[in-house]
């Protein structure tokens, strides 16, 4: 891990900037990559060591992926409860946690649907998805990434390149969407659809397109 000091950090927003001599410019981080129990969150002045990709993000050129501040401490919450298992840095085992609801964060926006990221490493991006009824996304495909959905709620439809029509799944169905695969997905019903998201391989998480791919054409 790479040591540096906290820039900024927009507490009300969940982010901040890390400045270091291996992230020129600084290095954007989220508190979900913040480990550490209870709430996440650093502030200016802060040095912590972390690690990053070089992945363009909000004006920067960096994005970090783990950020560990020095004093993290092993903690529990309430006795039969812990949403957090965090170790003193010393280049041990990676801490177990649990995302709650409220930790979810908007991600990756595609005209629409809402997805809401739970946590990214360097291979795995993990979160949830909804469609409103009535609604369809735009063309995307998640670069590398193979896609896996648990549908949980509702319909998912799903329309691809190479296949003029569509697929439907409900609720207890899983779906495989495959890297560099255009897709896009719909509701057709009167209800929100809502999926659980967990994509491997490290890629872009989600890339928009500006138009259909054969045999669509709209």
């Amino acid at each position: 891990m790479a040591m540096g000091t906290v820039r900024e950090w927009h507490d009300d927003e969940g982010w901040g900037v890390i400045d270091g001599p291996d992230v020129p410019g600084g290095c954007w981080a989220h508190f979900s990559s913040v480990e550490m129990p209870g709430y996440r969150r650093l502030a200016a002045g802060d040095v912590v060591h972390f690690e990053h990709e070089r992945v363009r993000q909000d004006g920067y050129d960096h994005r970090a992926t783990r950020v560990r501040p020095p004093d993290a401490q092993v903690t529990h919450e309430q006795p039969g409860t812990i949403s957090t298992l965090s170790l003193t840095f010393d280049g041990g085992p990676e801490p177990v946690r649990v995302y709650r609801p409220s930790d979810l964060t908007g991600a990756d926006p595609t005209a629409g649907m809402s997805r809401e990221r739970a946590f990214e490493t360097d291979l795995l991006w993990a979160g949830r998805v909804t469609t409103a009824p009535g609604a369809v996304s735009g063309w995307h495909h998640h670069e590398r990434n193979t896609s896996s959905l648990y549908v949980v709620q509702g319909v998912l439809r799903l329309e691809f390149a190479g296949v003029a029509g569509h697929l439907d799944a409900g609720a207890g169905d899983f779906v495989q969407v495959p890297s560099w695969t255009v897709h896009r997905e719909s509701n057709p019903t009167d209800a929100p659809s809502i999926a659980v998201i967990a994509r491997a391989g490290g890629g872009v998480p989600t890339v928009n397109v500006d138009s259909a791919p054969p045999p669509h054409r709209a």
